[in-house]
C-alpha cells in the first residue's frame, strides 16, 4: 500500500515536470526571484543591524546630551527668576520714583505758596519802611526847620547875650540834626540791598 501511494504522489510530479520543458527564460525568473529574495532578506538584515546601531548611538547621545539639558533648565530657572526679580525691583524702584515724583510737586507748589507769602511780606514790609522813612525825614525836616526857628529867635531874644552861648545851641543842633540824618542815611543804605 505505501507503493500505491508513493507511486500515485509521484506520478503527477512527473507529469508536471515532464509537461513542462526546461525553458531558459522561466529559469531566469526564477533565480532572478530567488536573487531578489535573497537580496532583500540581506538588505532587511543589514537595516536591522544599522537600526539597532543607531538606538545605541541614540541611547549614547542621550546619555551625554542629559547632563547639558539638565543644566540648560536648571539655567533658564535661574534666568527667569532673576527676570522676574528684577522686574519686581524695577516696578518697585517706578513706584518710588513716582511717589517721590508727586511728593516734590507738591512740596514745589508749597514752596511756591510761601514764597509768594513770603514777597507780600516783603513788599509790605517795604512800604511800611518807606513811611518810615518819609515820616522820620519829614521829622528831621520839621525839627531842623524848628531848630531853625528857634535858634533865629534865641539870637534876636538876647542881643546882649554871650556870643558863644548862640553858637553852641546851634551847634548842639547840628549835631542832633546829623546824628538823625546819619540815622536815616544808615537805615536807608539798609534797605537798599533789600530792593535790589
Amino acid at each position: 500500500m505505501t507503493i500505491r501511494l508513493f507511486s500515485v504522489s509521484v506520478f503527477p510530479l512527473q507529469q508536471v515536470v515532464a509537461s513542462t520543458a526546461p525553458n531558459t527564460l522561466q529559469v531566469a525568473a526564477e533565480v532572478s526571484t530567488v536573487v531578489i529574495a535573497v537580496i532583500s532578506v540581506m538588505l532587511l538584515v543589514v537595516i536591522l543591524l544599522f537600526l539597532v546601531q543607531l538606538r545605541k548611538l541614540l541611547r549614547s547621545f542621550q546619555q551625554h546630551v542629559q547632563p547639558v539639558t539638565d543644566r540648560a533648565r536648571v539655567a533658564a530657572e535661574n534666568v527667569e527668576y532673576i527676570t522676574a526679580l528684577v522686574r519686581q525691583d524695577v516696578q518697585n524702584v517706578r513706584a518710588a520714583v513716582s511717589g517721590l515724583s508727586d511728593r516734590l510737586g507738591e512740596a514745589s507748589e508749597r514752596m511756591e505758596e510761601r514764597v509768594e507769602e513770603f514777597n507780600a511780606l516783603m513788599d509790605v514790609v517795604q512800604d511800611e519802611a518807606e513811611s518810615v522813612l518819609l515820616d522820620t525825614a519829614a521829622l528831621v525836616r520839621g525839627v531842623r526847620a524848628g531848630a531853625k526857628t528857634i535858634g533865629g529867635s534865641t539870637a534876636g531874644a538876647t542881643p546882649g547875650g554871650d556870643p558863644q552861648e548862640a553858637p553852641l545851641e546851634r551847634g548842639d543842633n547840628s549835631e542832633a540834626e546829623e546824628e538823625v540824618e546819619d540815622t536815616v542815611g544808615e537805615a536807608i543804605a539798609g534797605e537798599a540791598p533789600e530792593k535790589a
